[in-house]
């Protein structure tokens, strides 16, 4: 048989939660397994006897153990926490009550908090009788006058008792069938707890005090006794040192909950908050809002509204009004206005009429006034935007004496705020139309919709077209800007009677409140504000506002009104038209510019409530900015025209999508067959532009795009329109050739279009184009990019017609010797098109141009090609190439090119210079392109091309510079890209190429021993580890830190200098222990280098700035990275310069400087 007395005396002399743990779950294992007979439950609470009152264990006057008595009295309440709920019959739970219950009585010392725990886990047992719970807050009020000196721990037991009793829905009908609505038993515990000062007992006191009285039944009596206790506490707050886990917020929130628990407190409670309200400057914010929130919360959960908020509504208006009338802070002016709109939501019938009568009589009058016509405005459309029936109470009152005092305006700022509020109140009705009425507070809302019909003809057309006059001055543009959103949600308002918004949308077919003559006026007058944002406009104080705000406003009204949109566009394009003919080139490209963007924002940027309608605007608007385009190729515009409208072409198409995507439609959708052919047959009015007959009639799509067309499907269809564009747009840029010089078979060539253009404006035009293209082809997935088969894009540029591209590689590949037929298309002017579609490639797509022997044929073009205006355009299609799939698994590929390679290192009189020169960067694009997704074994040969490179007696140099594109970023080798990135490749890259070229750098590679080549080496290692983080060269950081000061010491200003500062920067502030040595280098390296004297003839400015800033940066750091002692005895000398440096003409480094002289001038 267990021995109970032997484990309490082990409970009672452990000092190990462990071990007490341990314990307890035995005693209640022996307990729940022990047969009946042997009486455990007895047997288990009789083992704590020796350390009870009179158990015997003490002498007579002899001090009892309160410690081991409170620990035995724990090893029973923690092992109930082991017990089983259902473990205990009633009588043994009688007996545990009587036990625990006694202690209340008996021992204040020792046994309240144990006690208290284990009656909490009684409580929750099967066999615990309601009636019981009565017995307990007895034996706990037995507690008296030793209640308050029970530790916090201890009192918040017992409260967490108190409302555990509470809740439990047996014993709480059995308190209030015993106690009836006297509740005799909250009486006696008010007289307990009434001096409760800790924040978290407190917590759990104003929780009992809230449920009692929302939960109970009592008499008035009653409540106003319970309201005694807890009103002294408010304001409540912590203070500052307090350490409780509790916040100042929690606790004011309960307390908060006690004020609100029962509307028969109103009669209290608001003349009380009110009065605190009214001391005025006596009251802190952080009071006064307190006071806010708690009064919203009665106004917000107190029933029977007409009896306990009713009677004090003018009592509340007539305090809170002047908060925001007279107020100063905005904290409180908005929780002011929260309480207004609360208080309104609960008002009904006459009580609402009086109140809103009341509020109207009250405001109107500051109407009148410049200083208060803003705070009466908010008081008012804070009490009618409520709800319907308060708002159909004040409209039209209050809409009558705004426009009475904007016919005769105190002041421009006067006519500002009256414009501010009747734009709120338009914005009030936007969103009560579409609320849950009754069929007569509908009626109602609908009586009242003539007053804002005559709105924009009666206040808003004069003050909008303020913003476009010509000589508009700046009061004229700041009234205008508060015009024009009201404007534009004017368009937007529909009669209070059309309902079903989730059918129609907001298309031409959903019923307006303006007639549509109205709504187009407003769209052309707020559009003429836009139009002086374009050249040939003076820019006035204030104006950008007013062209952001007008542009808000013009396109959420196109969004409800969208038939305002086409003629928008129409008369952007007669404007830029007419510049085009007639203006210089500078105004015209400025002129597209804005319209441009203007008009893609206001038409693609968010879909309608009907997508179809956004749909038919993007075709709208692509269709006419591609017809202009056309028209500036016929006419030998300047290219900067065409880059001009191809990039509001690419905007518009982009805020497009964006626009879909925020839709969230499904991106995976099927694409049918030959789909370019059927999309250009589906809309004529596109696939004819660039040639001579022009579509003048509106596209026949309907039979593709339905009304009611989801936004999965317009957002396919708008792709595929896209890739339509793209194609027309690439087929105007090319021509056929049908002999190529070199290859003798069919090429393209850049079309005439390009004859006799600037080769740099050319090929902007060319890259815009191609980014476009890309961008659409990154949008389809990898599944739609193969049914597209979008690779072929890339290399038939869209002329698959002219240019056959293979079904499978050839049997055997060719070294070039017959030259490839694809040269034109990897090193010629052409090539950017590809490099747009390559780029956005899946690696998927870029294997299959490998499985037909193009990407080869590509590649060993670029390689061989020689140096134009597109060589990098090459280099990036070499890096995608090499990135996207695994070279070195070609066997003739990766030959071809070792062969190539072996003759370029070292210099052979066979090649001259400038050749070998392109061809080693041709493998450094490569090898950028397979460091990335890490390289197999046989691309060693290449690699070690790279190693050896800067020994190269004529080129080293050069190469040694060009050796950081191999880690620099590159956009083509990111994610987004569809690159093949892996998670180490950096530190993959540094162990094979920057380690082994550190050792030749610091002369540990035996064969490297001229000082020119180490030089060389220095270079490639600081300008590939500039782009590593820290710890990738962290081991070798002693060495690249002597080799970054070396560099520095002995180059001029440039890529080297700038490449060896950043590395000293990184370093210094990732170990600074490392440059401790150095200090005296580092600072002298700084000084000449901010300290530079640029001849006139300084080639680059911006090396030359970045350096100074980068010597100042670090020179800056130094005072807050080393002890005083380091730097004290160069003080002097940096003091001085970094002084002189405070006039550099580079603004950045001048800025740096100041703070550089300060870091000094503190040192001490």
């Amino acid at each position: 048989m267990a021995d109970f007395r032997q484990w309490a005396l082990e409970f009672v002399l452990a000092d190990n939660e462990g071990q007490q743990t341990a314990i307890a779950n035995k005693a209640a294992n022996e307990i729940q397994t022990a047969a009946a007979n042997t009486n455990p439950v007895a047997r288990w609470v009789e083992a704590v006897q020796p350390w009870m009152p009179g158990g015997g264990n003490e002498a007579e006057n002899e001090t009892p153990d309160w410690t081991a008595r409170a620990k035995a009295l724990e090893f029973l309440s923690r092992t109930l926490d082991f017990l089983s709920s259902d473990i205990l019959k009633p009588s043994q739970v009688k007996l545990l009550v009587s036990f625990f219950g006694a202690m209340f009585e008996v021992d204040h010392k020792a046994g309240i908090m144990p006690s208290a725990s284990a009656l909490s886990r009684i409580v929750a047992m099967k066999s615990f009788q309601r009636h019981m719970g009565h017995d307990i807050i007895q034996k706990v009020c037995s507690l008296k006058d030793d209640f308050p000196r029970q530790v916090s721990k201890t009192r918040l037991e017992i409260y967490e008792l108190i409302r555990l009793l509470m809740t439990t829905p047996g014993v709480a009908s059995d308190l209030q069938n015993t106690h009836g609505s006297s509740a005799g038993f909250m009486l006696d515990l008010i007289q307990l707890c009434r001096s409760e000062r800790d924040p978290e007992c407190l917590m759990v006191w104003f929780d009992i005090l809230r449920l009692f009285m929302s939960e109970y039944t009592v008499s008035q009596d009653v409540l106003e006794e319970v309201y005694g206790i807890f009103k002294p506490y408010f304001p409540i707050s912590l203070p500052r040192a307090s350490q409780v886990a509790i916040t100042p917020e929690e606790l004011k929130l309960a307390l908060r909950k006690c004020f609100s628990a029962n509307h028969l407190l109103a009669d209290k409670v608001f003349p009380f908050l009110l009065g605190k309200l009214d001391q005025g400057d006596a009251v802190t914010v952080n009071v006064k809002l307190d006071i806010l929130k708690t009064m919203q919360a009665c106004l917000d959960e107190y029933s029977h509204p007409q009896k306990a908020i009713a009677p004090y509504a003018n009592q509340v208006w007539g305090s809170l009004k002047y908060e925001v009338r007279n107020g100063e802070i905005e904290d409180t002016i908005w929780g002011t206005l929260e309480v207004l709109k609360s208080l309104t939501r609960r008002l009904t019938g006459d009580s609402l009429r009086d109140y809103t009568l009341s509020v109207t009589r009250d405001c109107v009058p500051d109407l009148a006034t410049t200083m208060y016509a803003s705070s009466a405005g908010r008081l008012m459309v804070s009490v009618l935007s409520s709800k319907p029936s308060a708002f159909v109470l004040m409209a039209a009152p209050v809409i009558t004496h705004i426009k009475e005092n904007l016919r005769h305006p105190k002041a421009p700022v006067h006519t500002q705020d009256l414009l501010k509020v009747l734009h709120v109140i338009l914005e009030t009705r936007f969103l009560l139309v579409d609320t849950n009425m009754a069929a007569e507070d509908r009626e109602d809302f609908a009586a009242i919709d003539s007053f804002f019909k005559s709105l924009y003809e009666d206040v808003f057309k004069n003050p909008v077209n303020l913003g476009s006059k010509p000589d508009a001055s700046y009061d004229d543009i700041k009234v205008a800007t508060q015009a024009v959103p009201g404007a534009g949600v004017l368009v937007c308002q529909r009669p209070s009677k059309s309902l079903d918004l989730s059918e129609n949308g907001a298309s031409d077919i959903s019923p307006r409140l303006l007639p549509e003559s109205t709504c187009s006026e407003i769209c052309s007058s707020l559009f003429a504000v836009l139009k002086k944002s374009g050249p040939g406009y003076t820019r006035s104080s204030g104006g950008d506002e007013l062209i952001n705000d007008a542009a808000q406003a013009l396109q959420r009204a196109i969004r409800y009104f969208p038939r305002g949109f086409n003629g928008l566009v129409d008369e952007s394009l007669s404007i830029v038209r007419s510049s085009r003919q007639n203006g210089n080139v500078t105004d015209t490209v400025e002129t597209i510019k804005t319209l441009g963007g203007l008009v893609a924002y206001l038409g693609s940027s968010e879909l309608p409530f009907t997508p179809r309608d956004g749909f038919d605007h993007f075709i709208y608007s692509i269709r006419a900015f591609l017809s202009e385009l056309f028209d500036s190729l016929e006419s030998k515009s300047d290219p900067e025209i065409w880059c001009a409208l191809v990039a509001t072409i690419q905007s518009t198409i982009r805020y497009f999508n964006d626009a879909c995507l925020a839709k969230n439609p499904d991106k995976e959708f099927s694409i049918e067959d030959e789909p370019l052919q059927k999309i250009g047959s589906t809309y004529p009015a596109l696939s004819l532009l660039g040639g001579e007959t022009v579509a003048e009639s509106s596209p026949g799509y309907h039979s593709r795009v339905s009304q009611s067309a989801s936004v999965t499907e317009i957002r396919s269809e708008f792709l595929l329109i896209t890739l339509l564009i793209a194609r027309q747009l690439y087929r105007r840029a090319t021509k056929v050739i049908d002999t190529h010089p070199q290859t003798g078979k069919q090429a393209l060539s850049l079309s005439d279009d390009f004859a006799n253009v600037d080769e740099v404006s050319g090929h902007q035009y060319l890259h815009l184009i191609s980014t476009l293209a890309g961008f659409v082809i990154h949008e389809f997935s990898e599944t739609q990019q193969t049914s597209l088969k979008a690779e072929s894009f890339a290399i038939s540029l869209f002329r698959d017609e002219s240019i056959t591209v293979p079904k499978t590689a050839p049997e055997a590949q060719s070294s070039l010797e017959n030259g490839s037929s694809w040269s034109w298309l990897a090193s010629e002017a052409p090539n950017v098109l590809a490099f747009g579609i390559l780029q956005a490639l899946q690696p998927s797509a870029v294997s299959r141009l490998f499985d037909i022997g193009v990407a080869q044929e590509l590649i060993l073009s670029g390689f061989a090609a020689d140096t134009n205006f597109s060589r990098p355009v090459t280099f990036s299609i070499l890096t995608i190439l090499a990135n996207k799939f695994k070279i070195e698994t070609v066997p003739s590929l990766i030959t071809a090119l070792e062969q190539r390679s072996s003759s370029l290192l070292p210099a052979s009189t066979s090649e001259n210079d400038a050749s070998r020169l392109e061809q080693i960067t041709s493998i450094y694009a490569l090898v950028a392109g397979m460091v990335r997704r890490y390289s197999g074994k046989e691309a060693k040969t290449l690699l070690d091309v790279v190693k050896e490179s800067p020994k190269d007696p004529k080129l080293g140099t050069e190469l040694a510079r060009r050796l950081e594109m191999i880690v620099a970023p590159q956009q083509p080798l990111t994610k987004e890209c569809y690159a093949i990135i892996k998670p180490l490749w950096t530190q993959k890259v540094y162990f094979q190429l920057v380690s082994p070229m550190l050792q030749a750098a610091t002369g540990k590679e035996a064969e490297v021993q001229d000082q020119h080549v180490k030089a060389n080496y220095s270079t490639a290692v600081l300008l590939m580890v500039k782009h590593m983080n820290f710890p990738i060269y962290e081991a070798d950081a002693d060495s690249i830190l002597r080799i970054s000061i070396a560099l520095a010491q002995n180059s001029g200003i440039g890529p080297e200098t700038k490449a060896a500062l950043e590395v000293i920067k990184n370093t210094l502030a990732e170990a600074p222990e490392k440059g401790k040595g150095h200090i005296r280098s580092i600072i002298k390296i700084c000084s000449s280098v901010f300290s530079h004297k640029p001849s006139s003839a300084s080639a680059d400015v911006g090396t030359e700035g970045a350096c100074g800033k980068l010597a100042l940066e670090i020179v800056g750091s130094l005072p807050q990275t080393y002890d005083s002692q380091h730097l004290i005895p160069h003080a002097p000398q940096v003091q001085r310069q970094l002084t002189l440096v405070c006039g550099h003409r580079v603004r950045e480094v001048r800025k740096t400087a100041r703070l550089a002289r300060a870091a000094w001038a503190d040192l001490k």
